[in-house]
C-alpha cells in the first residue's frame, strides 16, 4: 500500500500470494467453521488448488485476494509454501 494524503492505494503488481478461505460444514451439522490460509501463490485458481490438496470433502476452498509481498515475506513463506491464519 502507498499512502499518499490519507489515501490509500493497492498496486496489483506487488501481490505475491493469495488469501484462501476454507469453510468447514460440520458432518453432524451446526454452523460452519471458517480458517484462513496464506499462500505464497500469486494466482488464485493455484492457490485453492493448493489447499484443496489437504482439505477434507466436507471442506469448501475459496480464493479470498491477493497477499501482498511484504506480507508473504513476513510470513517467511516460499512459493508454493502456506500457512494458517
Amino acid at each position: 500500500m502507498v499512502e499518499t494524503a490519507q489515501r490509500q492505494w493497492y498496486i496489483p503488481g506487488m501481490a505475491n500470494g493469495q488469501v484462501v478461505l476454507v469453510t468447514t460444514e460440520p458432518l453432524g451439522g451446526g454452523s460452519p467453521v471458517r480458517s484462513v490460509y496464506y499462500v505464497a501463490e500469486q494466482d488464485p485458481a493455484k492457490a485453492e488448488a493448493i489447499i484443496a490438496a489437504i482439505m477434507a470433502p466436507n471442506e469448501r476452498v475459496e480464493a479470498w485476494g491477493p497477499l501482498p509481498e511484504p506480507a508473504v515475506k513476513a510470513l517467511g513463506l516460499k512459493p508454493g509454501d502456506f500457512t494458517r491464519g
